[in-house]
């Protein structure tokens, strides 16, 4: 979805960049960005724990026991996957590597995405066993909190 999110944009040309960077709004400057707190490490982390770790709940909701609810919840588990990987191919695309300084986090994220989707992909197959979805779970947690930080000390600030 990356990949496509940046096609998209480079094909369409200048009036899709300006068009994705209005849609956007980033404004890639340091004095945007305040110093780092372990506040803002907690509200990174806060925010993005339950975007990513979701799909871990998907087993204990029963979705895994019949068809169509497997694929709705297939479904469900790319397009969280979709939407959070293709605003970042469109800020390439719109930015080039300017964007880049702005979001070391997000192989880590990636990481917490597909391990909570991993933990439904496991689930649909056979049930997982209370202390494998709580490990699941605290790989998910301790890589958004890495994360969390990266964004925080790494992205340029003031």
């Amino acid at each position: 979805m990356t990949f496509a999110g940046i096609a998209l944009v480079l094909i369409g040309g200048d009036p899709v960049q300006a068009a994705s960077r209005e849609l956007l709004g980033l404004r890639l400057e340091a004095l945007r960005n305040h110093a780092p707190t372990i506040g803002h490490v907690l509200v990174l982390a806060a925010h993005n724990l339950p975007l990513t770790a979701w799909p871990l709940l998907l087993g204990g909701t029963g979705a895994h026991r019949h068809r169509r609810t497997r694929l709705a919840a297939d479904i469900l588990v790319a397009v969280l996957l979709a939407i959070n990987t293709l605003p970042v191919g469109v800020a390439l695309g719109a930015y080039g590597s300017a964007v880049l300084a702005y979001l070391p986090q997000v192989p880590l994220e990636w990481v917490a995405f597909a391990t909570g989707a991993t933990g439904w992909l496991l689930q649909r197959r056979h049930t997982l066993t209370a202390s494998k979805g709580m490990l699941l779970f605290g790989v998910c947690a301790s890589v958004v909190i890495c994360a969390a930080i990266l964004e925080t000390v790494a992205v340029p600030h003031r």
